[in-house]
C-alpha cells in the first residue's frame, strides 16, 4: 500500500520539462522515497517509477562522469536490483546489483564515506539471501560477513542487529543435529550490544525477541520461548517483510506444539504475503493444520496452492543459478589490476631465477663433486616433505582424524567437522608452495578428474583411512568408495598398480633438472633464502 501511493506521488510530476537541476532534484526525491521504504524493511514490488531514475542517471554517467552522478546511479542500480531480488528474478537484481558495485568502485573513498559502506553492506545482504535461496552456502556466509563489515564501517546499528542474529541463525540452520546451540546464542549476544538504542515497539527489538525464543526453544526451554515469540509477535510493525516471515515460522513452532488456533491464525497471515515463498511455505503449513482439524476441503485446496508454487520456485532456482557466475565475473575484472601487478612481479622473479641458476651452475663448476642428481632430489624431496608434514594444516588434519576414532568398521559415518571450502583451499595451496605448484601440474596433466575428483586425490597424498578421506570430504564410506573407483578407472594406465598415495607422492617429486648434480645449493635453498623475501606477501 504505501509502495503504490509513494509511485503515484511521484508520478504526478513531469521532470520532462524542467532543467537539469531540477531534474536531479526530482529523481533524487524519486531514490529518497524508495529508501525510505526499504530501510523500513517494507519490500517494493514495482519498478516503474525508478527505471526512469535508473535511465537518466545511466544516461548522464555517459556525459558527466561526477561524484554525484555515480553515487545516484549506484542508489537507483542498488533499488532496481532489491525490486528483481523481491520479484525473485535473481540473475536480473546481480545484473543492477553489479553495477552499483562498480559505481562505488568508480568512487573516490572518502567520498560519501559512510553512506558508501551503508550501500555496500546493504548490497552484500541481499546477495547473501540470493545466493541463500540458490544454495551457494558457502558464498552466502562469505557475503554476510561482508555485509557485517561494511556495517561496522559506517556503525549502522539496525543492520548489525539484524545481521548478527541472521548469521546466529545462519549458523544454527547448518548445525543440523543441534549440537552446537552456543554458536547460535553467541551471536544473539553480539546483536544485544545494539537493543539499547531501539524502543520496545520497533522491527529490531521484535526480530531480536523471536531469534531468542528460537534459541529458547532449541534448548527445551519452551515456557521461555512461547513468552518471547508472543511478545515479538504483538510487538512487530504488521504487513513488513520481517512480520510475514516471522507469521510463518509462529505457524510452523504453534503447529509443533499443537497449537493449531495460534497456527492456523499466523499460517493465514504469513499467507497474505505478497512474497512467493512465504506464500509457499504458508499453503504447506495451512494444508497441514486443515488436515488435524479435520476440514479436508481446505486442507486439498492449499495442497494444491502449494504444489503450484512450489513447481514456480523450482523453476526459479534453476533460472536463477548463474548468480554465482556472475559475481565471479565482477570479483576478477576488479582484480584483474592486482593480476597485472602480479605478472609484472613473475617478470622479475623469472629475472632472479636466470641470476639464480646462473650462480647455481658457477657453483656447481666450483665444487665439481660427483653426486648424482636422484640422490639430491630425493633429499630435497625428504626435506619438503618433513616440512608439509609439520606445517598446521596437515597436523589439524591428522588430529581431526584421530579425534574421530570412533569412525570404524563398514558403518556410514560422517566427521561432524568435515573440511571446509577455505581449509581444502589452504592444503592445496600449502602443497603448491612447496612442490612447485603441484595442483596446478596435476589437474593440467589430469584434465579428465573433476574438482572433487582431484580433491579427493589431494587429500589422498596424506596416510589415511577411506573412512577417514569421507570424513574429512563429508562422504559417506559408500560414496568415498565410488570417488575412489572414479578415480583410480581415469588414471588406470598412469597407476600401473600401484596405490594411489605412492601415485601421490612420486607425482610430487620435481620434474627433471630443478637441480644440478655436484651443486651444494639447491633451487629449494635459492627461492627460500633468496626470492621468498622478495615477494610482497
Amino acid at each position: 500500500m504505501l509502495t503504490t501511493l509513494f509511485i503515484l506521488l511521484l508520478t504526478l510530476t513531469n521532470p520532462s520539462e524542467a532543467n537539469t537541476h531540477d531534474k536531479n532534484d526530482y529523481y533524487e526525491t524519486v531514490i529518497d522515497n524508495h529508501e525510505q521504504l526499504l530501510n523500513s524493511w517494507h519490500q517494493i514490488y514495482n519498478d516503474s517509477a525508478i527505471l526512469h531514475v535508473v535511465d537518466y542517471f545511466d544516461s548522464l554517467d555517459v556525459v558527466n562522469s561526477d561524484s554525484e552522478v555515480k553515487w545516484n546511479k549506484a542508489r537507483g542500480h542498488h533499488i532496481l536490483g532489491s525490486i528483481c531480488a523481491a520479484n525473485k528474478d535473481y540473475t536480473m537484481a546481480m545484473e543492477h546489483f553489479i553495477i552499483s558495485l562498480k559505481s562505488l568502485d568508480d568512487l573516490p573513498s572518502h567520498i560519501y564515506e559512510m553512506q558508501q559502506n551503508r550501500l555496500k553492506g546493504l548490497i552484500y545482504k541481499k546477495i547473501s539471501s540470493m545466493f541463500l535461496f540458490c544454495e551457494f552456502f558457502d558464498k552466502s556466509f562469505d557475503m554476510l560477513l561482508e555485509s557485517i563489515a561494511k556495517f561496522h564501517a559506517c556503525n549502522d546499528s539496525s543492520h548489525l542487529l539484524v545481521e548478527y542474529l541472521t548469521l546466529g541463525s545462519f549458523c544454527d540452520m547448518l548445525d543440523e543435529d543441534g549440537s552446537n546451540p552456543d554458536t547460535n546464542l553467541y551471536y544473539i549476544r553480539k546483536a544485544e550490544n545494539y537493543l539499547p538504542k531501539f524502543p520496545e515497539l520497533s522491527y529490531e527489538r521484535a526480530y531480536y525477541d523471536y531469534c531468542l525464543s528460537y534459541y529458547y526453544r532449541s534448548v527445551n526451554q519452551h515456557d521461555t520461548a512461547l513468552v518471547l515469540r508472543t511478545k515479538a509477535l504483538r510487538n512487530m510493525p504488521k504487513y513488513n517483510s520481517f512480520y510475514y516471515s516471522m507469521s510463518r515460522a509462529a505457524a510452523y513452532a504453534f503447529y509443533a506444539e499443537q497449537k493449531y488456533d495460534s497456527a492456523l491464525y499466523y499460517a493465514l497471515e504469513a499467507f497474505r504475503s505478497p512474497d512467493l515463498f512465504d506464500q509457499r511455505d504458508a499453503a504447506e503449513g495451512l494444508s497441514e493444520i486443515y488436515n488435524v482439524l479435520g476440514d479436508e476441503k481446505e486442507s486439498v485446496k492449499y495442497a494444491s496452492i502449494y504444489r503450484e508454487i512450489q513447481k514456480k520456485s523450482l523453476d526459479l532456482k534453476i533460472q536463477n543459478a548463474t548468480i554465482g557466475k556472475i559475481y565471479d565475473t565482477y570479483l576478477n575484472e576488479k582484480m584483474l589490476p592486482e593480476k597485472n601487478d602480479v605478472a609484472r612481479q613473475a617478470i622479475w622473479i623469472v629475472v632472479i631465477l636466470v641470476i639464480v641458476a646462473i650462480t647455481i651452475l658457477v657453483v656447481y663448476v666450483k665444487n665439481n663433486k660427483d653426486k648424482s642428481s636422484y640422490e639430491l632430489a630425493n633429499t630435497l624431496f625428504l626435506e619438503k616433505w618433513n616440512t608439509f608434514q609439520e606445517t598446521e594444516i596437515v597436523m589439524s588434519i591428522i588430529e581431526r582424524c584421530d579425534d574421530n576414532k570412533d569412525l570404524m568398521g563398514d558403518t556410514v559415518m560422517y566427521f561432524k567437522k568435515p573440511l571446509t571450502n577455505t581449509e581444502i583451499s589452504v592444503f592445496k595451496a600449502t602443497i603448491d608452495s612447496l612442490f612447485n605448484d603441484f595442483t596446478n601440474r596435476f589437474s593440467s596433466k589430469y584434465p579428465d578428474l573433476t574438482k572433487v575428483e582431484l580433491d579427493y586425490c589431494f587429500i589422498s597424498i596424506l596416510p589415511l583411512t577411506e573412512i577417514q578421506k569421507a570424513g574429512l570430504l563429508s562422504l559417506s564410506y559408500q560414496g568415498i568408495v565410488s570417488r575412489r573407483k572414479r578415480v583410480t578407472n581415469k588414471l588406470r594406465e598412469s597407476l600401473q598398480n600401484q596405490k594411489l598415495i605412492d601415485f601421490m607422492k612420486k607425482n610430487l617429486k620435481d620434474p627433471p633438472l630443478k637441480s644440478i648434480p655436484g651443486c651444494s645449493y639447491s633451487i629449494h635453498t635459492c627461492v627460500h633464502q633468496v626470492l621468498y623475501p622478495l615477494i610482497p606477501h
